[in-house]
């Protein structure tokens, strides 16, 4: 096998799954476009980009995003958003019906992050108890039958044979009907055993989860199918800071209250006020020029950012309560804000992109036009080091998640790139 293929339905879920591919070993490879033969070597990421869209067609996109990528000996990993947004059901049934597989092993967790599933349900940060329950949801979503896995029988010691009970049950005696089973975890070790046990007992399935289950299976597969490793070289010290990156620009386009969150603490640390002071006492200092994005804001406007300062950052206005955070509107200020980025970044050539928030990152990079980035490390779980090249030149860039990490993990991800 030379490849691991990675489907996501947007940039953010292929680039968080990428980044823990290559901190567990593989070379990682992140794709906006229907890439050119031949194939770089290890993980492999795609965006359907379809997670603001219709059930029907999010199948159709994704179904479309995989049938154009060139065959090659591979294992497809279907990512999945550990916070369950999206449309999981028709896209797992999609990527079924085209690879011909029997079944699907679903498990969202990303222990990192705190995500985790229990007797089916998501527990997360900002969310209540049984606010989602999984298999509930993949009843709605998939044309198949779902089946549940507890945290007990995943911790039992003989979850291979659990699984191959529940495929005698649901399959009906016959190897025809497809079926989705739900893993619950909460730990790294849960889910390598998640995975130990798929390969033994349903060699076949498709797995679909989050960053966190695809880093359990790069750790067990690289070895075993032959797959490229990263030198151990380039793994080691993954907090070295490259002495070339002195400045940023931040584009900030998720709306969720976390990611504002980080940037009120950005913004503190660079504060002189007294306020400010308790927060920043072991923190580094990062100076910061700031420009608002709103829909009426121009091109011109980033003549106010101030040079002199390490980072620029760009960001939408904190979403009013109830506001929806994905769609069509959310889509076209994406656009207008990654306008406003192009811009920026024409103007101070940072030598670091950072970029937040799923729409925003792909409508920058496509202005930019930026086909493709490689991996370069793991800054923070999730969260990759990229290079590219953009108007012919290198580029380094960095994509996280909006609703990833505490409170201080914007500053920790500047601070550890550079």
């Amino acid at each position: 096998m030379k490849h691991l293929k990675i489907l996501a339905d947007d940039v953010t879920g292929a680039a968080d799954t990428a980044a823990r591919c290559r901190q567990f070993g593989l070379p990682a490879t992140i794709f906006l476009d229907v890439p050119a033969l031949p194939l770089p070597p290890g993980a492999l990421a795609f965006t359907s980009d379809s997670r603001h869209l219709p059930p029907e067609e999010a199948a159709q996109r994704s179904r479309a995003v995989a049938v154009s990528i060139p065959a090659t000996d591979a294992r497809w990993y279907k990512k999945i958003d550990s916070t369950l947004r999206g449309n999981i059901g028709s896209e797992v049934d999609a990527l079924l019906d085209l690879l011909d597989e029997p079944s699907a092993v679903v498990c969202p967790t990303f222990p990192a992050h705190d995500r985790g599933l229990i007797d089916g349900y998501l527990t997360a940060p900002g969310f209540v108890s049984r606010d989602v329950h999984l298999p509930s949801l993949l009843c709605r979503q998939s044309r198949h039958p779902v089946g549940a896995i507890a945290l007990p029988d995943v911790r039992g010691g003989k979850l291979a044979a659990h699984m191959q009970r529940l495929q005698q049950e649901m399959a009906g005696g016959t190897h025809s009907r497809r079926f989705v089973l739900v893993a619950d975890a909460l730990t790294d070790d849960d889910l390598d055993s998640v995975v130990q046990a798929q390969q033994e007992a349903l060699p076949d399935a498709l797995l679909c989860g989050s960053a966190g289950l695809a880093g359990a299976l790069a750790r067990r597969i690289g070895p075993q199918a032959g797959l490229p490793q990263a030198s151990s070289a380039d793994l080691s010290n993954t907090r070295e800071i490259p002495p070339k990156i002195r400045t940023a620009l931040l584009i900030m386009g998720s709306g969720s209250r976390s990611a504002h969150r980080q940037i009120a603490f950005l913004l503190d640390s660079g504060s002189t006020s007294q306020a400010g002071e308790k927060s920043r006492r072991n923190a580094p200092h990062l100076s910061v020029s700031r420009l608002l994005v709103s829909p009426q804001t121009d091109l011109d406007a980033v003549a106010v950012l101030d040079p002199a300062q390490t980072v620029w950052l760009l960001q939408q206005p904190l979403p009013e309560p109830g506001a929806v955070l994905e769609g069509e509107d959310a889509r076209r200020r994406a656009d207008n804000l990654a306008s406003i980025g192009a811009a920026a970044f024409d103007r101070r050539r940072p030598d670091l992109l950072v970029l937040v928030g799923g729409d925003t990152a792909m409508q920058i990079l496509k202005r930019l036009g930026v086909g493709r980035l490689t991996v370069e490390r793991e800054l923070l779980p999730g969260m990759p080091l990229c290079s590219a090249v953009i108007n012919g030149r290198p580029a380094l860039i960095s994509i996280k998640p909006g609703d990833f990490g505490g409170r201080d993990t914007l500053l920790e991800l500047l601070t550890v790139a550079g």
